[in-house]
């Protein structure tokens, strides 16, 4: 028997990717195409049936987030497809031909973790599987077997264990400033106020952190030295988030450094709002939650 028990990584903006949920994203997204969904329009799609922040979808999409046993049910359902072909649990052992993947709790002492248990046939007389799993009022419960009696036991294939994480769905939000006690200040604001906020020293990193994540939300500054953020707001625009909302945050429109015209054109051509510095915090946020549940 192949008893098996993984843990899977925390749903930060930068997890790596275990071979489960890569195998789950790759699926999805055979299932979407299959079903004509194009692959720039997949991620929304995701986001939509699930009711996710796009950089939520986008880590799911491409297997650097968990994968939940109702989430897979509902995107199979949308479907109309079965989810078992989304888990592919089978077709990598031949042991778990005929198990089925069970939201249940894994039982340790007065310990109890929420899991996906694989649960196979009822246990026959006189055999001593490794963990068993039981029902009762609709729960499943997984433990070791001790040679205890359970009634309507069954033998249990695999364990997965979702460890439990402190960061949520919330939205992703780059705040990007060369000057890092403004940003940090802004992102530690952010973060009190709903979102999951990285603060970003610079375009240069900004630009380099674009190859890598999906934002839902960019807050920027307007001068970096003799540059401007425009470059940086029409990748945006480009990205594979081309709707995230985007701040142009400036303190220098009455010095005369920060050119007006400049700034709306950009607002113009690439919708973003501009806030003056010190920008009010609280307005920005509503603005920024506002925009969001648009998008």
């Amino acid at each position: 028997m192949n008893n098996s028990t993984t843990e899977q990584p925390s749903s930060m903006p930068n997890d790596a990717q275990s071979p489960d949920s890569l195998a789950v994203a790759e699926r999805v997204r055979e299932l979407m195409s299959r079903h004509g969904i194009a692959k720039r329009q997949q991620t929304s799609e995701l986001c939509r049936i699930l009711e996710l922040s796009f950089s939520q979808g986008h880590r799911k999409l491409r297997g650097n987030s968990p994968w939940t046993l109702s989430q897979i049910r509902k995107v199979a359902e949308v479907f109309g497809e079965p989810a078992a072909q989304l888990f592919g649990a089978q077709s990598l052992d031949p042991g778990m031909v005929g198990a089925t993947a069970q939201e249940a709790l894994f039982c340790i002492g007065n310990l109890e973790l929420g899991c996906t248990a694989w649960v196979g046939a009822p246990i026959e007389p006189g055999s001593r599987p490794e963990f068993i799993a039981w029902s009762r009022h609709d729960q499943w419960r997984v433990v070791r077997c001790d040679g205890a009696l359970y009634q309507n036991a069954f033998e249990v294939h695999k364990i997965e264990i979702y460890p439990r994480r402190a960061e949520t769905d919330k939205p992703l939000i780059a705040v990007v400033d060369d000057d890092q006690l403004s940003a940090d200040n802004l992102r530690d604001y952010l973060e009190r106020n709903g979102f999951t906020a990285v603060a970003i020293y610079g375009l240069d990193a900004f630009n380099e952190s674009l190859h890598t994540q999906v934002f839902d939300g960019v807050v920027i500054d307007w001068l970096f030295g003799n540059q401007t953020s425009a470059k940086a707001i029409s990748a945006v625009r480009a990205s594979e988030n081309p709707d995230a909302p985007i701040f142009v945050l400036t303190g220098e429109l009455l010095t005369g450094k920060a050119s007006e015209s400049e700034i709306s054109d950009v607002v113009r051509s690439f919708d973003v709002a501009c806030y003056e510095k010190p920008a009010r915090m609280a307005i920005l946020v509503a603005d920024l939650s506002k925009r969001l549940r648009r998008v």
